[in-house]
């Protein structure tokens, strides 16, 4: 039975997800428009190096089977010529069901042409282009395997139904048997090559969006949920060139909980946690601007980074912040200049040169927490 239940989960025709479907028609549609837009080049090129040999063999073709085969190569070119031409005002206009439509449309031709070919071959000639054809179709469009089971097929009757013209009468025989065999192998080489790169998608989705999680996560506070030392950092640096480019004003505040080790030893480390996750949501919504920047930097203390204001609106906004976070109301019974968690901000600003360093504007700041800590704490201290 455990045998009968793994053979009736096995997917013949891979199923991508309905969240990946749209990504993956885009891709195969991008594979199929350059692939074919390349046979449609290599066919007509191979047209026009055949045309020496019609002109030089013309008494052993024959003269009504070259203005045949100058009629299918011409009307190859033109089609190709086309199928370049509507793909490109498609493309742009992003219609992609139209473009799916050029492309069957296009195969769906050029499978006319080549029976219109044999109808003039002989028997082997006929075999030959039938298998060199279904094994090109196999391998140049991207299409899906529905799609192209309908191709395959329509193109095996067409076969038949050529083989039973040029006999008169239908007997299922050697070249007949001969064709099913290649309409098998093509459809089981199609299938499998489908799965492997449908399966392939979705390995690639699934590991970069496992990265993405990784790096999300390797950028983020765990207990806070606000941006990490690591990220700060990295934004900092960025911003800094920005700021020295366009000549324009940064200003870091660094932020520590007054009293922070009393409250964990009267309340608890795990109030202390929820202490530091309010706090936290405090400064999230004082945050206004999309460039501001918020983060803890390591234990009670967070950082700020307030880029393009003049320093008395950033110093105007740290204080804010201060009031805020007392308005709060988190009980703080250690707490010897407020009854509420209370926290201190040290500022520093500067216009980016080659004089300072966003290490030395971090300092700056830090040496002005360090004063506020020691001049009364739950205040701001802009040098």
């Amino acid at each position: 039975m455990d045998k009968l239940r793994k053979i009736r989960s096995i997917e013949l025709i891979v199923t991508v997800p309905p969240e990946l479907k749209e990504q993956f028609d885009q891709t195969q549609l991008k594979n199929s428009l350059f692939r074919l837009k390349l046979f449609g080049v290599i066919t007509v090129l191979f047209n026009v190096l055949n045309w020496p040999v019609y002109f030089f063999h013309a008494d052993e073709i024959g003269q009504l089977l070259i203005n045949k085969l100058f009629i299918a190569d011409w009307c190859q070119f033109f089609i190709t010529i086309l199928f370049f031409l509507l793909t490109r005002h498609f493309s742009r206009k992003g219609r992609r069901y139209i473009l799916w439509l050029t492309c069957y449309l296009f195969i769906l031709i050029n499978f006319l042409l080549s029976a219109y070919s044999m109808l003039f071959a002989e028997m082997l000639l006929v075999l030959q282009i039938f298998f060199t054809c279904t094994f090109l179709y196999t391998f140049v469009p991207d299409f899906k395997p529905k799609i192209f089971i309908g191709f395959l097929a329509l193109w095996y009757l067409a076969l038949l139904g050529l083989l039973r013209y040029k006999s008169h009468t239908f007997v299922f025989g050697g070249p007949q048997i001969f064709a099913l065999n290649i309409f098998l192998i093509a459809l089981v080489i199609r299938v499998f090559q489908y799965n492997s790169k449908a399966r392939k998608f979705i390995d690639i989705y699934k590991i970069n969006a496992l990265n993405e999680q990784l790096a999300a996560l390797s950028m983020t506070d765990e207990l806070t949920k606000l941006n990490n030392r690591r990220s700060f950092l990295d934004y900092f640096e960025m911003i800094w060139k920005q700021s020295r480019r366009l000549q324009l004003p940064v200003n870091v505040l660094m932020l520590d909980v007054d009293y922070f080790k009393k409250y964990n030893d009267s309340m608890g480390h795990l109030q202390g946690d929820r202490a530091l996750i309010a706090i936290a949501q405090c400064m999230k919504n004082q945050i206004k601007r999309d460039t501001d920047f918020v983060a803890r930097f390591g234990g009670e203390e967070f950082v700020c980074l307030l880029p393009y204001i003049e320093k008395k609106d950033a110093e105007k906004f740290a204080k804010e912040l201060v009031q805020s976070v007392e308005n709060f109301k988190i009980y703080h019974p250690m707490n010897e200049v407020s009854k509420y968690v209370t926290i201190s901000v040290g500022m520093a600003s500067a216009v980016p040169d080659e004089q300072n360093s966003p290490t030395q504007l971090l300092d700056e700041a830090d040496k002005a927490l360090y004063k506020a800590k020691h001049s009364g704490r739950n205040r701001v201290v802009a040098p």
